[in-house]
Order: structure tokens, then C-alpha cells, then sequence
């Protein structure tokens, strides 16, 4: 399947190359469609060539012709399938393009945008689109779409039993839904291909704040989700309304000299703690009441942020180290520093936590106690309050060329005990992408914000790509990719 912004590109070769006798180069892809960099246009190109729109040409500069066998048609996209309990069956007024030899030979199909979880363990997850072939028979462990009550649909995978038909989910926090013999229940059709949520996203582009009459109204939640914002997070917080975040993730600069490209944001200590706190207050405030603050710093910057706010306004504040390993070893008079501080902040004892997607296998299965936890379905027990992960170093295959980047294994940690599919993370600082990254590996929706347009570009590019572009790594082979 492809996307809607790779049949744009499609049809812009085929007209060039119509027109001119010869295809469009990167570039000039790059320039019509105003993307993030030539990697981005490598990229659509490349996913046309493997769903076959595209042929490549060997030994010529212009490598790209259109595929003869390329054959597109429209389908319906119906409306909305619950993958979780049974909705309202709802028709929209839609189609969607794919090619004609993924469809089943001579069999009315038809599509569905997915809502909810219940299917994740099959990989169909809320916002994916399914292709169904319109039936009304299934075989046993088919997926299928079921109508209920004459008006409510689920997706769900078909078993029939004796005396009841069985809709399985697949996902551990949902019951299967037993259709028994005389209830109202037809079947609509049998699943044959999922187009992913990730394969329909567009390459991100920054924006801009909307503007107000009223300087105290606060922003729609929904004008920010999936989208970097260029400039300073505390303008975006300042927008977002209060209780509308799951999740705050915050690696804000250190103050102690460290340049982002040609940047400095260093300033007197008093000042920054203001802005620190500032910072947090604000962060708080959008913050849903269930929902979970990290803010990670070097330990003098997150002790005076604890004692100076977050002390006196929250009883419910917990502190994590991230430890690392390091080589230097530059300091005579002391030992050497090797970890950072993690705050945990929760506006009550409520929270979200979900702690069985982040435990760990016991040290010690055969011992008495550890085996009845077993028994009882425990999944392992909880990480310790200290969090060892290596720095990502120069020659690491997620480090760009932005001056600090958190490990992707230690922010995936944080977020999936934090949150669940589709939930919001704020993510305070864009800087390399590589949280926003995980987020949406995870299928968690984000916002956030990046001073730095240069550095905008690569979050940008790398969520097209979904890589990091070989121009913004630090290092290509031995090389070093100056900024």
C-alpha cells in the first residue's frame, strides 16, 4: 500500500516524465513537494519502487521509470470498526487508492479505519486502516467483521463453538465476546490486509502557534498533536489547556556550557532554577491528573528544582538515577560523575503505571515467595530505582549530530510505564528526535518543540525516513559530519 503523499509523487513523475521524456531527479522531487531534505524524496521514491509503481534503471543518472505494470483502483473506505468493545456501525462517503494486484480476484472489498486496542497483539492497532473481503461466512481463526444487535460492529478473530460463536480479541485486557445461539449476529466480511498507521503518516513539517484574540484562551488540544513546533516550549505550554497531557518527558539544557551547534543557553544559576521551575509549573498544569512528569537533570539542578517547588506543591515525588558507564575519568579531587538525576512527579497516587510492560525477569525463579508470584501471573519484577544504560556515543547508530541525545532504551522504559497506546506525551525538548521517535514506534501520539530549526530538520526527516538521514549523523563510516 501506499501513501497519499506517495501517489502525489507518483503522479508527478509520471506527468514529468511524460512531458519531458525522462523522470524528475530527487531534487527536483524534493522542490516540488517542499520536503525536509532528499532523503525524504528518496524515501517516497523508494517505497514506490518496492510496491512496483516504480522500475529502477541500472548505470543512468535518472534511475526511475514508470512501471508498466503499475494498475491503481478505489475501494471505500467505509468508516470506523471497533477493535475493542462493539460501536455503532457508522458509513462514511470515502475511498482509498491501492493497487489492483493486492486485491482478491473477483470479490467486493472494502475498507475500515480502526478504533481502540483489542487487536494489538495481531498488529492492528487504533488508527490502522483494514482491507475486508465482504463475506458472510468465516472459517475458525479468521479475522473478521461482525455485526451485533443489527448495528454494532467489532473487529475481532471468528470461532465457532459448540452452542456459541466466540469473538476473540488480542489483547490480554479484554474478555472475548460469546455470541450465543438465537442472538442477532451476521458477519460482514473476512480481513485480508492492514495498512498501518505509520505507512500513512506524512513527513512532519514544523508550525506555528495559532493565533488568539484573547491572549488568556487556551489552545485545542488537537492543533498540536504529531507536530514539532519551532521555537520555545514555554509558548507552546503556555497554549496547551490544563489536564490534557498523559505523559511529560523532560531533558532540558544542563546549564553548564554545552554548545548546540552554534547556541549557548547558559545562564546565572539563580536565573535558571527560576526558569526551571517555571518550567515544571507549567508542565504540571497540562499534566492530566492520572498522568506521570519526568524530568531528567544533573542532581544539583533537580535537587534545588525538588526543594524549591516541587516539595512544597506535590506530596507524590519519587527520584530515579540513570547510571552510565564513562571513560574520562577527568576529575582529581573527586570521583567522576556518571549518572543523572530522574524526578517522578505525580499529582496523586492515582496514576497510570503499567508495570508489567517494564518488568524484568527475577534473579532468584526457584526461590519459595518468587514462585507463588509466578503462579499468581506476576510478569517479573519491577526495575530497581537506578536505571543502567550506556551513553550514546559518537559512534552509536542513533546519535546525529545534536551535542546530547538520552538513550532510546531508557526513554521506551519511561514510556511504556507511563502510558498506553494512543495516550499524549509531551515531549519538552525535540532536540535529535529521538523521543519523539520512540513515541511513535510505540504508537503514542506526541507534541513538542525545538528552538533550533536546523535541528527541526532532522526530527523531520527522520520520522519521514524512519531513520536518521546519513547528512545528519555524526559519523558516516570514520568520517565526521560536520554542523
Amino acid at each position: 500500500m501506499i501513501t497519499k503523499k506517495q501517489k502525489e509523487v507518483f503522479d508527478f513523475i509520471k506527468t514529468y516524465s511524460k512531458n519531458k521524456g525522462y523522470a524528475p531527479s530527487l531534487e527536483e522531487i524534493q522542490k516540488k513537494f517542499k520536503l525536509a531534505s532528499v532523503s525524504t524524496a528518496h524515501f517516497h521514491v523508494a517505497k514506490l519502487k518496492r510496491a512496483g509503481y516504480l522500475e529502477k534503471l541500472e548505470n543512468k543518472a535518472r534511475a526511475i521509470s514508470i512501471s508498466k505494470k503499475e494498475s491503481l483502483v478505489k475501494i471505500p473506505l467505509l468508516g470506523v470498526i471497533a477493535a475493542g468493545q462493539p460501536i455503532e456501525a457508522i458509513e462514511n462517503k470515502e475511498s482509498i487508492v491501492v493497487p489492483k494486484n493486492k486485491l482478491p480476484r473477483a470479490t467486493e472489498v472494502y475498507a475500515l479505519r480502526v478504533q481502540g486496542d483489542s487487536m494489538i497483539d495481531e498488529n492492528i492497532n487504533d488508527g490502522d486502516t483494514v482491507l475486508i473481503k465482504k463475506q458472510n461466512i468465516a472459517k475458525n481463526g479468521e479475522k473478521v467483521v461482525a455485526l451485533l444487535n443489527g448495528n454494532e460492529a467489532t473487529l475481532k478473530t471468528f470461532y465457532k463453538e459448540k452452542g456459541h460463536v466466540r469473538l476473540q480479541p488480542a489483547n490480554k485486557n479484554y474478555q472475548p465476546i460469546i455470541v450465543k445461539k438465537g442472538q442477532d449476529f451476521s458477519l460482514q466480511g473476512v480481513l485480508f490486509d492492514v495498512i498501518k498507521t505509520s505507512e500513512t503518516i506524512q513527513p512532519l513539517q514544523t508550525f506555528v502557534l495559532p493565533s488568539k484574540n484573547n491572549s488568556q484562551e487556551k489552545g485545542n488540544i488537537n492543533n498540536y498533536l504529531n507536530k514539532v513546533y519551532n521555537g520555545d516550549i514555554m509558548h507552546v505550554l503556555k497554549d496547551l489547556p490544563d489536564n490534557s497531557v498523559d505523559m511529560v518527558f523532560g531533558d532540558p539544557d544542563y546549564n553548564v556550557g554545552i554548545k548546540y551547534g552554534k547556541n549557548n543557553y547558559t545562564k546565572k544559576f539563580e536565573d535558571y532554577i527560576n526558569w526551571y521551575i517555571e518550567l515544571t509549573k507549567e508542565s504540571m498544569r497540562v499534566l492530566k491528573n492520572d498522568g506521570n512528569l519526568f524530568m531528567l537533570n544533573y542532581p544539583q539542578q533537580n535537587a534545588h528544582l525538588r526543594v524549591k517547588y516541587l516539595d512544597l506543591q506535590f506530596p507524590y515525588v519519587n527520584e530515579y538515577v540513570w547510571v552510565y558507564n564513562t571513560n574520562v575519568g577527568h576529575t582529581p579531587r573527586r570521583f567522576t560523575t556518571a549518572h543523572r538525576s530522574i524526578l517522578h512527579v505525580r499529582k496523586s497516587n492515582n496514576n497510570k503505571f503499567f508495570k508489567d510492560e517494564v518488568a524484568l525477569p527475577y534473579k532468584n525463579p526457584t526461590d519459595k515467595r518468587i514462585r507463588h508470584n509466578l503462579a499468581n501471573g506476576s510478569k517479573g519484577r519491577m526495575p530497581y530505582s537506578w536505571f543502567e544504560f550506556n551513553l550514546v556515543k559518537n559512534v552509536s547508530k542513533e546519535k546525529t549530530y545534536h551535542a546530547c541525545q538520552i538513550p532510546q532504551k531508557l526513554t521506551e522504559m519511561l514510556i511504556k510505564a507511563a502510558t498506553k497506546p494512543k495516550d499524549i506525551v509531551l515531549v519538552l525538548f525535540g532536540g535529535s528526535g529521538a523521543e519523539i521517535d520512540v513515541c511513535r514506534n510505540l504508537n503514542r501520539q506526541f507534541i513538542s518543540a525545538e528552538i533550533d530549526k536546523k535541528y527541526c530538520d532532522i526530527i523531520n526527516t527522520r520520522l519521514a525516513n524512519g531513520f536518521i538521514a546519513p547528512e545528519h549523523k555524526l559519523f558516516r563510516g570514520r568520517k565526521r559530519i560536520e554542523n
